[in-house]
């Protein structure tokens, strides 16, 4: 016959998912510490063996139903839980009830498109634990969604069309052991509040069939930090302001190049004579 009772202990000292279960009108007047530790039944695709398969996850005061096993009723086997009211309180999962958005708040980037959280009822199968990481598949006809996240407020979301939502309140770091290919069939746009750092080990190369618009508030330094090694600009330059140079500046051609710090014209009442001042 089955028996219905509640989860009084999960803290099974052989870390195998065993749970005390105090049984209604069987372990009344039993404390805690005297019960015995009862199995959970696992469902299929859960193998259980070689570290492979899903964990128990009742919780204290899980409503839970099972049979015992012996004649004695000493072994008792635990074959599920129940949704239940606690004292007036849903327990099922608020997403699986389709209530408004629990995370409506959290913040938004200025480009960020909002969520798509629009569940009904029965369609949205939630996973949620304790501490208040979630994982949501969303079956409802024309929203149909996939959103996981933790409970800091880190999280992506993947929308009806397959957009992929995300972030992330912290820091990000990612790690790429090998090569690594971003392929984007659309635009792009970075935007970075602070300082941007780029270090390449390499060679760096970028190919662009369009213009490059560089716009700053301060200075813009090209340096070659090696001896010998130059800066190259191929193509017409136009200078709009100022030029500036530093130091000695020359002009090369097919013949022999010329320092235009030194440089002087040619006086054609005499072309053997040079005069002026270098210009």
């Amino acid at each position: 016959m089955i028996k219905f009772g509640t989860v009084k202990s999960i803290d099974d000292p052989k870390k195998i998912g065993r749970v005390k279960v105090k049984l209604y009108d069987i372990h009344r007047n039993i404390e805690t510490k005297d019960l015995p530790w009862s199995q959970v039944v696992m469902p299929g695709n859960t193998p259980a063996i070689n570290g492979t398969g899903h964990s128990v996850n009742l919780a204290v005061n899980s409503l839970v139903c099972g049979i015992f096993l012996d004649d004695t009723m000493q072994e008792f086997l635990v074959m599920g839980s129940l949704p239940t009211k606690t004292e007036g309180v849903e327990d099922n999962n608020i997403r699986v009830r389709a209530v408004a958005d629990p995370n409506a708040e959290d913040p938004v980037g200025l480009y960020q498109p909002p969520s798509t959280y629009a569940p009904v009822y029965p369609y949205n199968n939630v996973y949620a634990t304790e501490s208040g990481h979630v994982k949501e598949y969303d079956d409802t006809p024309g929203v149909e969604r996939i959103t996981e996240r933790h409970k800091s407020g880190t999280r992506y979301e993947i929308d009806p069309n397959g957009t992929k939502n995300e972030t992330i309140v912290r820091d990000n770091y990612q790690l790429v052991a090998g090569h690594d290919t971003l392929e984007v069939y659309g635009n792009v746009k970075i935007v970075v509040s602070g300082d941007a750092d780029i270090a390449v080990a390499g060679s760096l190369t970028a190919s662009v069939t369009g213009d490059i618009t560089a716009d700053s508030a301060g200075d813009i330094t090209l340096k070659a930090i090696e001896t010998g090694k130059k800066i190259i600009l191929n193509g017409e330059v136009s200078v709009t302001e100022n030029l500036v140079v530093e130091k000695l500046t020359t002009t090369s051609n097919s013949t022999t190049p010329i320092v235009l710090d030194t440089h002087t014209h040619d006086d054609f009442d005499s072309p053997t004579v040079q005069t002026g001042t270098p210009n």
